[in-house]
């Protein structure tokens, strides 16, 4: 026994070495991050990642370096001025050069460089910039690819220093400029001269942009720093998208050093979540694919080799483990093991006979086991699918409803505008379509979060009236508000999922209404218990009655399934996904309460009644009915 306990603590000193056992604590750890111009919200996330101590946390003071006008932030980070770096898509250019960039993370599924004029300058179409005197900042190549894309030649291209003042371009002494989408359009449309954008986009270049980056070398020596640091960024990202007005606030506090107001900031804010799109696509997230696109595009104007590798270029946060390390320690634990097994066998012989029957037994339990996990992973994997794929189509979907939206300031016919009127219509259709599956979907995972705020109810339901009121009176239905005289003034809850539970019951009810009337009540009940939170509460009741036409009662049993409608000549008649009700259900029952049909009567009309659960927050007071 002497010699086996020998052996033990001999292994596991090993093990406890090879593992860091006993070590001292870790140190703080400073590193610089290299942003690529001076502070606005466009590096929102790392602000508040230092404000909300994410970085703290992972053990890391970060210091925040603004660029100076012409400063390369690639070359600050190559030159070990700082260990990351914001960067634009030309790390795939410096890439094919040599330069040993990793990224770890897109911030922006959409790049905001643009080419910026004005109406009434001497750029109306981007053919217009040749000869003419233009600004372009470094790291500009997708304005190159989408020059080239267009026909221009970039040999008659008259470029001069970019100063970064939009004055120049208002006094004419440029004609367009790059920028950034979420800043310079403000600085002009500020100065009272409309925005003309010419986007890559436009033209099929859409790239990432503000590109989180590192080195080899870095992430070689340092592994852990790089993963902490990525981390801590994309958390920081994640609560700045999800709290705006805060880190504007930040900023103004103690990154203004631009002197931007509170609005400029807000709109930069607004234009940021348009790029990001935090809620469709995780922070940060990055396909390697549209990496590869990107490639394809480059090499398709002779800016890159056409076989260019991107491997080394994209960081995994997920790499395969180094088990080098547990080599040795694990061989002497090896040895220990197989020397105690000469005390064990005669006990494992001895229960040969029960570990088979156990076996049986756990079969079928493993089975139940990998079925549960397949599905687990096959809805996650759904949901990530419809994610992406409702990205990818929304995106340029928003595009050309806003671009038929534009068409109607142009000089139409009759018919075109009344083509054009279709156009939208389907556009709209279309987009609520993939919003209603969109949702669902964070409903199915358990994604969708409540947000409580408090909202003044008369003016919620009179927006709601006015909301409704132009397509009642489109079918000369008498649409009508009540709400209870004792009703409490405010209501705390997730007032944007309570509107659109209630839009939805509103906008069936008109579509199935040729006839009659439509009516919203509305009143509360305070109650002892408040399953949302401790102490008082509401019970708030909003039902919906119309006189239309009315559900059979053999279909009532599918009412509330997802897609699927009472039957086929609905979707043909009245089109919609059958997700419309089986998503404001379930928001309801996340409220606390349930959505439920009151009644129905073929012919006659429908009672949808909703029932929320609320916080009390004033005391009770007589609200005015609308």
């Amino acid at each position: 026994m002497s010699f086996f306990r020998h052996w033990l603590i001999v292994g596991l000193l090993a093990w406890s070495t090879s593992v860091g056992w006993g070590a001292d604590a870790p140190q703080t750890d400073h590193v610089t991050l290299q942003l690529k111009w001076k502070n606005q919200f466009q590096f929102a996330g790392y602000y508040a990642a230092i404000a909300k101590g994410y970085y703290k946390d992972a053990g890391l003071a970060v210091t925040l370096h603004e660029a100076e006008p012409g400063q390369d932030a690639v070359q600050a980070v190559l030159k070990g001025q700082a260990e990351f770096g914001v960067g634009t898509s030309d790390v795939l250019l410096l890439r094919q050069k040599g330069a040993p960039i990793v990224v770890l993370a897109a911030i922006f599924q959409h790049s905001p460089l643009v080419l910026l004029s004005k109406e009434g300058g001497d750029v109306k179409d981007i053919q217009d910039v040749q000869g003419k005197p233009i600004m372009i900042e470094p790291d500009s190549a997708e304005l190159s690819a989408y020059f080239k894309y267009e026909g221009v030649d970039l040999a008659k291209l008259k470029i001069v220093p970019h100063t970064y003042d939009i004055a120049d371009l208002l006094s004419g002494k440029v004609a367009a400029m790059s920028a950034y989408s979420t800043d310079e359009p403000y600085r002009l449309n500020l100065a009272g001269v409309k925005p003309v954008v010419f986007t890559p986009r436009a033209g099929g270049i859409d790239f990432y942009g503000d590109n989180l980056f590192t080195t080899e070398a870095q992430l070689r020596d340092h592994p852990d720093r790089v993963r902490a640091f990525r981390e801590a960024s994309l958390k920081g990202w994640q609560y700045a998208m999800d709290h705006p007005e805060e880190i504007v606030d930040l900023i103004l506090r103690d990154y203004n050093t631009q002197k931007k107001t509170r609005d400029q900031l807000l709109f930069e804010a607004r234009q940021t979540a348009d790029l990001m799109h935090p809620e469709l696509i995780e922070v940060g997230h990055m396909n390697p694919g549209r990496w590869q696109h990107m490639a394809e595009t480059y090499a398709e104007f002779k800016m890159l080799p056409a076989d260019f590798d991107l491997t080394g270029l994209l960081y995994d946060p997920n790499p395969k483990p180094n088990y080098a390390r547990f080599y040795w320690p694990l061989a002497i634990v090896s040895i220990i093991a197989l020397a105690a097994l000469v005390w064990i066998w005669p006990l494992y012989r001895l229960n040969v006979h029960l570990r088979q029957v156990i076996a049986r037994e756990g079969v079928l339990i493993g089975e139940l086991r990998q079925a549960k996990e397949a599905a687990e992973a096959a809805n996650a994997a759904k949901g990530r699918y419809l994610a992406v794929i409702t990205h990818e189509v929304r995106t340029p979907l928003s595009g050309i409803i806003g671009l038929a939206g534009l068409m109607h300031d142009e000089p139409l016919s009759a018919e075109q505008l009344k083509m054009l009127e279709v156009m939208q219509g389907t556009g709209q259709d279309m987009l609520r379509l993939i919003n209603d599956v969109l949702e669902y979907s964070k409903i199915e995972e358990g994604r969708l979060a409540l947000e409580l705020t408090s909202t003044d109810v008369a003016p919620f339901l009179d927006g709601l009236h006015r909301l409704f009121q132009a397509q009642a009176q489109e079918k000369s239905l008498d649409f009508q508000v009540h709400l209870a005289t004792d009703a409490p003034r405010v209501i705390l809850t997730d007032v944007l999922r309570l509107k659109g539970i209630l839009r939805n019951m509103l906008s069936n009810a008109i579509k199935f209404t040729e006839h009659g009337s439509i009516t919203l009540n509305v009143s509360a009940k305070e109650e002892i218990t408040n399953v949302l939170e401790a102490g008082p509460c509401w019970r708030w009741s909003f039902t919906v009655r119309d006189t239309g036409v009315g559900i059979d009662p053999e279909h009532i049993g599918i009412l509330f399934t997802p897609y699927a409608q009472a039957h086929m000549g609905i979707t043909r008649r009245y089109g919609g996904t059958g997700l419309g009700l089986a998503i404001s259900r379930e928001v309801a029952r996340l409220l606390g309460g349930d959505l439920k049909l009151a009644s129905s009567t073929p012919g006659q009309g429908s009672t949808f009644a909703l029932e929320i659960v609320t916080g009390e927050i004033i005391p009770k007071e007589t609200a005015k009915a609308s």
